[in-house]
């Protein structure tokens, strides 16, 4: 918190994603982040799980199922779509925070 500051206004966005589709939810989280600048937040915080969404599917299709097939493509979409920080996908989203 700045010094000149006795407090912080905090924005708590509960959106949902667009399910398995990183680059999409990273425009909505983008938007999100500047409407709270607009309202004059200073921090802004989404859910956990908002990229590339919650992997619900477990519990409908016996995640724990071993050497599953659709286990496995359905896994491998999930992670082909999760964040890599290395690989620059926040890079938009801290650009659009800095502003």
């Amino acid at each position: 918190m700045c010094a000149n500051h006795s407090s912080l206004t905090i924005g708590l966005v509960q959106i949902a994603p667009v399910w398995l589709k990183r680059e999409a939810t990273l425009d909505k989280i983008c938007t999100f982040i500047e409407r709270a600048g607009s309202e004059g937040c200073q921090l802004t915080v989404f859910g956990e799980g908002i990229i590339p969404g919650y992997p619900f599917w477990l519990s409908f299709l016996d995640g724990a199922e071993f050497n599953s097939s659709i286990q496995k493509e359905l896994y491998a979409h999930y992670a082909n779509q999760a964040v890599q920080i290395e690989r620059g996908d926040l890079d938009r989203v801290c650009a659009v925070a800095k502003s």
